[in-house]
C-alpha cells in the first residue's frame, strides 16, 4: 500500500489599501530571514484558512477582519526544503484599526508596496514573488518543487 501524503498548510494575506500591499521584511532568521514577505501563519488544528487569515490578521497586525472580506487568491503546492506544505493565499481590502507590527523581534519593518513598485526582487521570499506574480496574472494554482 502506498503511503500518502502529509502536508503542513500556512495561510499568506494581502492586505491592500490604495492600490498598494503590505509587506513583512524578516530578520529573525527562522523564516525567510532577510526577506520581504506577505504576513502569514500555519493553519491551527480545526481551523479553515479563511480563520487563519483572520486571526494572523488580529496576532501580526492588530486589524480586525470580517470572513467576508477574506477572498481566495492562489495556492501554492510547496515542495522546497524539509516543511512541504500547501500555502494558501487571500487578499484582504477591508479591515477595522489600525495596522500595528505586533512581531517586532520577527518583523524588522514593513510598508506598502504597488506592483510597480517592489523592493528588489532578489530580496522577496521565492514563494512570495511567485505567488503575487501568478494572483496578478489570475492564475489561483502553481507549484514549487526542487
Amino acid at each position: 500500500m502506498t503511503e500518502r501524503v502529509k502536508f503542513n498548510a500556512s495561510v499568506s494575506f494581502l492586505v491592500e489599501k490604495d492600490e498598494q500591499f503590505l509587506l513583512f521584511y524578516r530578520t529573525d532568521g527562522y523564516f525567510k530571514g532577510g526577506w520581504w514577505v506577505l504576513p502569514a501563519g500555519h493553519i491551527e488544528l480545526g481551523e479553515t484558512a479563511t480563520q487563519t487569515a483572520i486571526r494572523e490578521a488580529k496576532e501580526e497586525l492588530d486589524i480586525d477582519v470580517d470572513s467576508q472580506d477574506v477572498s481566495f487568491a492562489h495556492v501554492v503546492h510547496n515542495l522546497v526544503g524539509e516543511n512541504k506544505r500547501m500555502d494558501f493565499y487571500f487578499i484582504i481590502k477591508n479591515f477595522k484599526g489600525e495596522i500595528k507590527n505586533m512581531e517586532p523581534d520577527s518583523c524588522a519593518k514593513m510598508a506598502f508596496f504597488g506592483k510597480d513598485n517592489l523592493p528588489p526582487l532578489e530580496k522577496i521570499a521565492p514563494t512570495t514573488l511567485q505567488a503575487l506574480r501568478n494572483i496578478w496574472s489570475n492564475i489561483p494554482y502553481s507549484e514549487r518543487q526542487e
